[in-house]
């Protein structure tokens, strides 16, 4: 036979037979229970193709359904190879007194057969094709087989299967088709079985097994509901999901086809599967497993009832290409531990992917910062040493996400004296460990050996930090002379005509002179949690007020703000162009800001305005949306957003200061009455000293935050002057593909220590990276990670589905029409919302309420452009809520429920910024806004 193998004779060769034969062969070979089987070599295809000399229309495939049908009406209409036609006369007897051929004793006219496309790179580790070739079951008789053959030579042209390809970036025209032409079982259940359950595979050893009743195309093609048995191999332990099972797919002997039968009311909520049955079909993937080397999708099937035990047969397996291979799970290879990641903080500085440059930035900034941190608090050099690796850890960046190292931060907190005694910390830490499988709380091993303070060191930092806060005024006063002088410095300077050493050294002088002297943020920032925590308590102890804003009411209007001046800067121009009029005014307005930017960038503008925005970009220029991440353009590089933010003041009049202040001024002293008319005498001078210090630290600790943009905005342009530099030598092919670099790598290249000096391969192969992540759906705000971290990455997306960590009771599923977040600033507000990702969708903002998932410092300039204010992320201390008070905008953070994909852009809604909830009335155009 030149056409055809032959269960137990071969050749098998994948090349040959495709990836399904070569798997049933090697099942046959382990002696598992297959039904008979032959293949139709891939050389039958070549042949098929090249007589009827359809290599011209194969040639222009094209993933869509009118190239797929044309594909089938063309294999269809051609003859199979003469020498084919009479291999299947000897093998597949005519009727029922034909003798059977004795390489298929079990093939007879009438034998039910399963004929399958068995592709020549399908079922394989790296692209399985699960479900993608066609098969046509229940064929019985030569012209019937004919025809399939056909059929699923064809089906390798399907829009299906070449979009598939064009996907993996596989070449359209595949290697060809083999066929299987296999036995078909009178099915009483089928059903398939992965040796590892993929949906956990942080927990190895643990098998899934679906089942129905009758044939399996029911489970497979998702048309009926299936039992659903999790097994744990290492203690035979079964959790059953039984399915209220209507139908099942079983033979009609008429037509020779699959048709929908009912169940028997008695079987529909009863196991498909018995016990043994379950047992006996997990023993029989897990040794798949162990004899082909990888996680296996095995479908199998159970012979029709009889007097004695069902028959198993297994009828297909496959790598499961989404699950990592055994070697993952070896602890001599991969290791044990799991890590527990979060983002819900970090979020609102470093949204999205972030590339390379900005997050070792970043790691850099937040290890040399906190070893200052455990300076500042007393924790023994001794200590900080031993803790190297928790410092160096913090941050981790999983799939081009940002992310805390979650122990690492609570090991941290450890560290200090004082904070095995707090009560709340440990309830904190202890519940999210409690949120952890038994065997993941390791993870927390730490907290039961923390760092014993004696009492005369916890003496000595108490009257330290005592001293401090008496000292703080000038220590954030000497912070800002030296950081100011050291910033004007740095500013001046024009990068672009340095050479890339002069460069490092910027680099290197500027982490010397600022990031390494962070003291006085970090002091603050610790006054700033004793005191906001402080008047949290004494307000809920001590006040009977039902206002849930009123601690949030208490800290408006304190004014001196520096991230509020690049706003009221703005404002103030929009006043001066609308207010005198100016003579420009209506050329202004016309003008997109776009066409301002290019007029502007000629020094083209009346020269009063030419000369307020270009002092508003040296002042301000290093601002923008994420302007953490060093790869955002800034204002000196775009400045389209100062003009459109103008623009906006003055259609919708919000550029007069006082209104603002007005407004604050108002909320605070309704609060402060609400205090006076509660208390008095010792009560009252206690809260109002606790309260002054708290607004003194809120505000310190915003313009230290204004500080740190300062840094970030000064390093931008010195890694972009690098990246210009490496350009312009060929070492880059683009200047932007220096954000591909970390800064290590950077400075390793510039001063002679590089591993390899082929960064431009280096940085291209990272760009396609980082674009795919930028690709792929974002992921949770938890998660966790196996064994060595880097090797969990791949298998990530897997990791998303897994039940690993419980979730909270989202409020919202309560009422579909709200939502809830944590209120900062008063007010209630019934508009229009505009969704806003990036600065782009913000053009045009006129009085509508801005959604977004997050903001940061750059989006300030948008606030006075919209009646309320609703973020997905946030705090009461995040950026958005302290401004927004400042501004008395009524403002909702930390939003549960799907904000952003529950609300679209003209939707309108009732914003209770007051009671920190949203409640959707529907779509509709914009109508007058209401406010109170």
């Amino acid at each position: 036979m030149n056409f055809f193998s032959f269960m137990k004779t071969g050749p098998f060769d994948s090349s040959l037979v495709g990836g399904k034969a070569a798997n049933l062969a090697r099942m046959t070979d382990l002696g598992l229970p297959v039904p008979p089987w032959l293949v139709l070599r891939q050389t039958a295809w070549l042949e098929f193709v090249e007589e009827n000399k359809l290599g011209p229309l194969l040639a222009r495939a094209q993933p869509t359904q009118h190239y797929e049908d044309e594909v089938l009406a063309r294999f269809l209409a051609s003859s199979l190879p003469k020498a084919l036609v009479e291999e299947l006369q000897a093998l597949v007897p005519t009727d029922n007194q034909s003798p059977a051929s004795t390489l298929t004793p079990w093939l007879t006219h009438d034998t039910p057969l399963a004929v399958r496309s068995s592709g020549i790179d399908e079922d394989g580790v790296a692209h399985s094709f699960a479900g993608q070739f066609s098969s046509f079951l229940f064929q019985r008789g030569r012209p019937a087989v004919e025809e399939s053959i056909k059929r699923c030579w064809a089906s390798a042209f399907s829009a299906r299967i070449l979009s598939y390809r064009a996907s993996h970036d596989l070449p359209l025209v595949g290697g060809g088709v083999a066929v299987v032409i296999q036995q078909m079982i009178d099915a009483s259940a089928a059903g398939v079985a992965f040796s590892q359950h993929p949906l956990k595979v942080l927990e190895p050893g643990t098998a899934l097994i679906s089942a129905v009743y009758g044939a399996g195309e029911g489970l497979v093609s998702g048309l009926l509901d299936a039992d659903a048995y999790v097994v744990d191999t290492k203690t035979r332990k079964i959790e059953s999901q039984i399915a209220n099972k209507t139908e099942f797919l079983g033979l009609d002997e008429k037509t020779g086809t699959l048709v929908h039968r009912p169940v028997a009311p008695s079987l529909s909520k009863s196991p498909v599967l018995g016990d043994d049955e379950i047992h006996q079909i997990t023993a029989t993937v897990m040794d798949l497993q162990k004899r082909l080397g990888n996680p296996q999708d095995m479908e199998w099937v159970l012979g029709p009832e009889g007097d004695q035990t069902r028959s198993l047969y297994v009828v297909q397996t496959r790598p499961i290409t989404t699950v990592p291979p055994p070697s993952y799970y070896d602890p001599n290879v991969n290791g044990t531990q799991v890590n527990l990641w979060d983002n819900s903080n970090i979020i609102e500085s470093y949204s999205g992917v972030t590339t390379p440059l900005t997050f070792s930035f970043a790691s850099r900034a937040y290890n040399e910062v906190y070893i200052q941190f455990c300076h500042v608090m007393g924790v023994p050099e001794t200590l900080i040493t031993q803790n190297s690796g928790t410092f160096r850890n913090l941050l981790g960046l999983l799939r081009g996400r940002i992310y805390y190292n979650l122990p690492n931060w609570y090991a941290l907190v450890l560290l200090l004296p004082g904070s095995s005694n707090n009560k709340s910390f440990m309830e904190t830490m202890m519940g999210v460990k409690q949120q952890l499988k038994p065997d993941q709380e390791d993870l927390f091993a730490f907290a039961a050996r923390p760092p014993i303070y004696s009492l005369p060191q916890k003496t000595k930092l108490t009257l330290k930090t005592l001293m401090r806060f008496w000292r703080i005024d000038s220590i954030v006063t000497g912070f800002f002379a030296e950081f100011n002088r050291g910033y004007q410095e740095a500013r001046s300077k024009d990068y672009s005509k340095l050479s890339l050493p002069q460069l490092a050294k910027e680099y290197l002088d500027l982490e010397d002179s600022m990031l390494k002297r962070w003291k006085a943020p970090i002091i603050n920032d610790y006054l700033c949690m004793i005191f906001f925590g402080l008047i949290k308590k004494l307000t809920e102890k001590w006040l009977s007020s039902t206002n849930p804003t009123l601690q949030n009411d208490l800290l408006c209007g304190e004014g001196g703000l520096d991230s509020t001046e690049p706003t009221k800067r703005l404002m103030a121009i929009a006043a001066k162009i609308d207010g005198g009029p100016h003579p420009y005014r209506d050329e202004f307005l016309r003008q997109s800001p776009k066409e301002l930017k290019a007029v502007f960038r000629t020094t083209g503008l009346p020269a009063d305005l030419q000369k307020e925005f270009e002092q508003f970009l040296d002042l301000y220029g290093f601002r923008c949306i994420n302007e953490l991440k060093l790869e955002e353009l800034d204002l000196h590089d775009d400045p389209e957003f100062v003009f459109s933010s103008v623009q906006s003041y003055i259609k919708t009049k919000s550029y007069r200061d006082t209104d603002f202040s007005a407004r604050e001024q108002k909320i605070r002293a309704q609060a402060e009455g609400v205090i006076r008319a509660e208390l008095s005498g010792l009560r009252l001078a206690v809260f109002q000293f606790v309260l002054k210090h708290t607004r003194k630290a809120v505000k310190n600790r915003e313009n230290l935050r204004f500080a740190r943009t300062k840094v970030f905005g000064i390093s931008r342009h010195i890694f972009r002057a690098m990246g210009q530099k490496l350009h312009l030598l060929d070492f880059l092919s683009d200047p932007n593909d220096i954000f591909y670099l970390t800064v290590d790598e950077i400075i390793q290249f510039i001063e002679g220590r590089a591993a390899s000096s082929g960064i431009k391969s280096l940085t291209s192969l990272r760009r396609q990276e980082f674009e795919g992540y930028n690709n792929t759906s974002s992921l949770p705000d938890r998660l966790l990670t196996y064994g060595a971290v880097g090797a969990s990455l791949p298998y990530i997306q897997v990791f998303l589905e897994s039940d690993l960590l419980k979730k909270d009771l989202d409020m919202a599923s309560l009422d579909p029409n709200k939502m809830y977040g944590t209120s900062c600033s008063p007010g209630v507000v019934e508009g229009v919302v505009r969704i806003v990702k990036n600065l782009q969708d913000a053009q045009g903002l006129d009085g509508q309420i801005l959604v977004t998932s997050r903001t940061d410092p750059g989006w300030v300039p948008l606030f006075p452009s919209c009646s309320a204010l609703l973020v997905e992320r946030g705090s009461l201390l995040s950026h958005s809520a302290v401004v927004a008070r400042e501004l008395g905008l009524p403002t909702i953070v930390g939003i549960s429920g799907g904000l952003m994909e529950r609300l679209k852009t003209g939707d309108r809604v009732r914003v209770d910024a007051t009671n920190g909830v949203i409640e959707i009335l529907g779509s509709g155009e914009p109508q007058s806004e209401s406010h109170s």
